[in-house]
């Protein structure tokens, strides 16, 4: 049993469970606070939050944090607010590793988070991974040819739907050093995003086609004469 679940069992409320493992630096502290995230009580899951920020700067608290942002009072917010700056500071990597592996509601609590802080990444290749994981492609095409290395990294995501908005970007950016890589991708059929094809070879085709070499344009005119 969880040292979070011994002090409930002796009946103290949730709040004052975590205070007393906070006061002692309980060694199971951080584990408690991320139980205590998932709590159903809004006033439970900000205070776990807002605890797990400040004592561990711990990516997993921006979702409560942005809670705290969005529906706290005004101190608490600006309190959650410098808290999603210093964990964006101290743990971009980590950051941005959660925006690629997390489930996508909370994903989208945390991309929310930074957003309404104006967090943003201060280097090239962390701020393409950023919109990478948010699905912000278009801008990524306006980064231009300096995202083409993250892009053909993306190429390989479990995620079909990244593989494919990382296909169209390199399209429209139409940089040739993606030619041997997208004609890899014309064998990648999963499917469906609307307005690039139904399928990542769909859309790999088309960008191919855009960036318009002779090894591009041999390449898809074999795929398309495989497809009839």
């Amino acid at each position: 049993m969880s040292a979070l679940a011994d002090l409930l069992d002796e009946g103290y409320d949730i709040l004052e469970a975590l205070d007393i493992l906070i006061a002692d630096n309980h060694p199971d502290l951080r584990e408690a606070l991320l139980e205590a995230l998932d709590d159903p009580e809004r006033r439970v899951r900000i205070y776990a939050a807002l605890r797990l920020a400040e004592l561990f700067h711990d990516v997993a608290a921006l979702p409560g944090l942005y809670e705290a942002l969005k529906g706290g009072r005004r101190g608490m917010g600006r309190l959650a607010a410098d808290l999603i700056w210093e964990i964006g500071d101290t743990d971009a990597a980590g950051l941005i590793r959660a925006l690629h592996l997390e489930r996508a509601e909370v994903r989208e609590a945390i991309a929310a988070a930074l957003e309404a802080v104006g967090w943003f990444p201060d280097d090239v290749e962390s701020e393409v991974a950023y919109r990478i994981a948010t699905r912000g492609w278009r801008e990524i095409v306006a980064i231009g040819p300096p995202a083409v290395p993250s892009l053909l990294s993306a190429l390989d995501d479990p995620d079909g739907n990244v593989r494919r908005g990382a296909v169209w970007t390199l399209g429209q950016i139409g940089d040739p050093r993606a030619v041997p890589f997208l004609i890899v991708m014309l064998e990648d059929t999963a499917g469906d995003m609307f307005g690039i094809g139904e399928r990542v070879c769909d859309a790999a085709a088309e960008a191919l086609e855009r960036i318009g070499t002779l090894e591009a344009l041999a390449a898809v005119a074999a795929w398309r004469s495989r497809q009839a």
